[in-house]
């Protein structure tokens, strides 16, 4: 058997290194070895609570790595909703021409919801994340406008894109309520 830089060992680790071929276990690091101790130094004269350390940063990581993914996910869901065209009854009713439709008008087509489908607010999905998530990038824009106008000015595209949203989601659900009433004159 081939020797190996470690000392002996008793239980699986012996085991292990004995299929290994080597007739010894590892030994563990002193902390003397360091200029500065990489965990805290436990009684044994060793080095303990790295595993802490790299298991916290493993749940941070993946934690930031989850909310992103949500955020990412949450906001391919309301832009594909936003880019579907919109009805001529909606653009007529709204007085809004579907590419017209700009930053400036999500307070409008939110009374327009709340006049023409007092219940939208309650069965869309979204509205009320998007709503909140406008009022923060409007925030940021106001505050963005005159020291970093490239952020301002994607900012208005996000909040032209969240006013999209609610014409889309007014859209769609006037459009099942028109189709309910038909189909209940014609039962």
């Amino acid at each position: 058997m081939q020797k190996s830089p470690w000392k002996d060992g008793a239980g699986l680790q012996g085991i292990y290194y004995q299929l290994l071929g080597w007739d010894e276990t590892p030994q563990k690091v002193p902390v003397w070895w360091y200029h500065w101790p990489i965990g805290q130094p436990c009684s044994c004269g060793h080095t303990c609570g790295i595993g802490k350390m790299i298991s916290l940063f493993i749940l941070v990581f993946a934690t930031f790595a989850l909310v992103k993914f949500g955020v990412s996910q949450w906001r391919a869901i309301w832009i594909s909703t936003a880019n579907q065209p919109l009805s001529e009854a909606l653009q007529m009713t709204a007085g809004i021409e579907g590419a017209a439709i700009g930053a400036q008008d999500f307070g409008a087509l939110l009374n327009l919801c709340d006049n023409l489908s007092p219940d939208l607010k309650k069965k869309s999905p979204w509205l009320k994340e998007v709503s909140l998530y406008y009022r923060a990038v409007a925030k940021l824009e106001q505050i963005s406008r005159m020291k970093l106008p490239s952020i301002a000015s994607w900012a208005n595209m996000e909040m032209q894109t969240c006013s999209r949203y609610v014409a889309v989601a007014l859209d769609q659900n006037l459009s099942m309520n028109l189709d309910r009433r038909l189909a209940a004159r014609l039962n």
